[in-house]
């Protein structure tokens, strides 16, 4: 009975736990069959809960992922990224950066979560992703030199360049200046900085990384002494004769000065000077310094064979400008405050100690003219004219010029008015018988053998001057007649007037020169009549009068010849003088009811 028993209860106890094992294993099978449909639902796809760039990418495979992040790529920006110092804010964009986003690795870690440990740690990484999520940055490539760029742009204004002391004026004052520490922006670790957070995903404010920057602080002092003795006082210019001087005031040197960089310590200048403008200063010094030297002259008295001084020389000056403008420059730079003119002493061509060695002795040569009949006025002029060369000394191998003797024909220098040829017409006009003296000179020239540097004739026939072809015109200051003094000798000019025979002389003393002088009388060709008479009606004139001003003269070409011979019969000179004179017509003015002749020519009075 027992065994039965036994017997009876053993199954029942065995279905029990059949029963309890089926109970337990269920849900362990429930749960084993549903994450095996979970890992076949999500077998080559995207795992729940991983996003990335604001994309949901849960069930996608890879190409989908991709897809799905490249077209999101377009519009993505980064996470907001800002620059900062202290109060100003600059606004950082990805394109401005060179950001650019690399969806395909992107798509392949979305993929690769939940897959790369073994079971359980793929289980557990799954599950953590189903419940809590994953957001995925996107893996960025940036550009160095674009940051570097964008940083320097937008902080360009925070840097400040260090203020070395600096020497400065004020009122002739030499000041210098307090220095002032500069800043930074340090360009790369601000840069670095960003590409830091742009790398990490992370968005934010990005502080600018200031590098200060301090001033050498150089002492000064030394430089502003130097500078401020310089400008202390005038540099004194004078020559050693103390006839000149002259001053560079402190304003004026102000002027002429900038400052450039020195040699030493940062921050130093050095004064550096207007070269022109000082040039300009010392030439004008050099205009109230010029004077000319003045010839002495002498008078020669054939009988005695005396040579008597009238006038002794004087020296000349001039102011040598460029060896000044050295000498200021080196006083300048070396500070000193007084310096030596350079004064150039110009010597006369015919010094009063000259004298015995001028080889005046005898007569070279002369030539004359006849004024009788002139007017007043017009013997006036030429006396005043000839007093002109009174005691004129040409040294050996200088030039007689005309002009240069007898100064500007006008009122001022002793000439009256008289009848002068001015263009077309004779006219009255100051200085109306000057050229009967440079006639008169010229013809002493020409006779004597001396070379022609420059002779003009009148442009009409003058009665005063003789046979046509030996005048000579001038015309101060542009006409002149000059000759060369070839003797080896000075020469004297010695005008003579003779009012009483109306004649002018010139007589040249010297040495004689040894040459023979041979000239011929004048040959005319080309000879033409005077045009028809010219009347002006004047009806300032009583009626029927006639007054005559011009007289008419025939056109003609006058040709004289000379030769110079030296005593072994070698030819010095051997030329032709030409001059062209044109046809003059008789000029008239007359008055009212005056008839002129058929043949002339009228101007009405309008």
């Amino acid at each position: 009975m027992a065994s039965s028993t036994l017997t009876h209860t053993l199954p029942r106890g065995s279905s029990f736990w059949r029963l309890l094992l089926i109970c337990l294993l269920a849900p362990v099978l429930l749960l084993v069959v549903a994450l095996a449909r979970f890992e076949l639902t999500f077998a080559g796809r995207i795992f729940p809960g991983v996003q990335a760039m604001s994309v949901d990418l849960t069930g996608m495979n890879r190409e989908e992922a991709y897809a799905a992040l490249q077209a999101a790529a377009i519009t993505y920006d980064l996470p907001p990224l800002a620059l900062r110092h202290g109060d100003q804010v600059w606004p950082l964009k990805a394109g401005e950066l060179g950001v650019a986003v690399d969806v395909r690795p992107l798509a392949q870690q979305a993929f690769a979560i939940g897959r790369t440990g073994d079971l359980a740690a793929n289980l557990a990484e799954q599950w953590q992703v189903f419940w809590q999520g994953r957001r995925l940055s996107p893996p960025v490539t940036v550009r160095p030199g674009a940051v570097s760029m964008a940083v320097a742009t937008r902080t360009a204004s925070l840097n400040r360049a260090v203020t070395e002391p600096k020497l400065t004026l004020s009122d002739l004052q030499v000041v210098v200046s307090a220095p002032r520490p500069g800043q930074m922006v340090d360009v790369a670790a601000t840069r670095d900085a960003i590409i830091q957070r742009l790398y990490s995903g992370e968005g934010g404010v990005v502080d600018v990384v200031i590098r200060p920057l301090q001033a050498a602080g150089a002492d000064m002092s030394a430089e502003q002494e130097t500078i401020q003795n310089l400008l202390d006082r005038p540099i004194i210019l004078a020559d050693n004769r103390g006839e000149f001087q002259f001053a560079l005031d402190p304003a004026t040197l102000v002027g002429m000065l900038s400052w450039t960089a020195g040699d030493g310590a940062a921050g130093s200048v050095r004064p550096q000077v207007d070269e022109a403008s000082l040039r300009g200063l010392v030439e004008g010094w050099a205009q109230q310094v010029a004077r000319p030297p003045l010839n002495a002259r002498f008078d020669f008295e054939p009988k005695s064979g005396m040579l008597i001084e009238l006038s002794p020389s004087i020296e000349g000056y001039a102011l040598d400008v460029e060896a000044t403008v050295a000498a200021l420059l080196q006083a300048i730079a070396g500070g000193e405050r007084q310096i030596a003119l350079p004064l150039q002493v110009i010597r006369p061509a015919v010094a009063s100690d000259d004298a015995a060695g001028l080889g005046i002795k005898e007569l070279v040569a002369s030539g004359a003219s006849s004024f009788k009949g002139s007017s007043a006025a017009r013997v006036a002029n030429i006396e005043v004219a000839a007093a002109k060369f009174v005691g004129v000394v040409i040294p050996a191998g200088g030039v007689f010029s005309f002009n240069e003797h007898v100064g500007d024909v006008t009122a001022a220098n002793g000439f009256e008015d008289s009848l002068v040829i001015a263009g077309d017409t004779t006219a009255v006009g100051i200085g109306g018988g000057v050229c009967q003296v440079s006639t008169t000179v010229f013809r002493a020239a020409w006779l004597g053998g001396f070379p022609l540097v420059e002779r003009w004739n009148h442009g009409y026939i003058v009665s005063w001057y003789g046979a046509p072809g030996l005048d000579a015109t001038i015309y101060t200051p542009r006409v002149d007649f000059k000759f060369r003094n070839t003797t080896g000798h000075a020469l004297l000019i010695k005008p003579i007037v003779d009012k009483a025979k109306g004649t002018l002389t010139f007589e040249f003393y010297g040495t004689r020169p040894n040459w023979q002088v041979e000239t011929g009388k004048p040959v005319y060709q080309d000879e033409k009549p005077p045009p028809p008479p010219l009347y002006i009606e004047d009806r300032s004139l009583p009626a029927g009068k006639v007054v005559q001003f011009d007289w008419a003269v025939e056109g003609k070409t006058a040709e004289v010849k000379r030769t110079v011979r030296a005593a072994d019969g070698a030819v010095l000179i051997n030329e032709t003088l030409r001059s062209t004179y044109r046809p003059w017509q008789a000029k008239y003015r007359f008055g009212p009811g005056f008839t002129p002749p058929a043949n002339a020519e009228v101007r009405w009075a309008q």
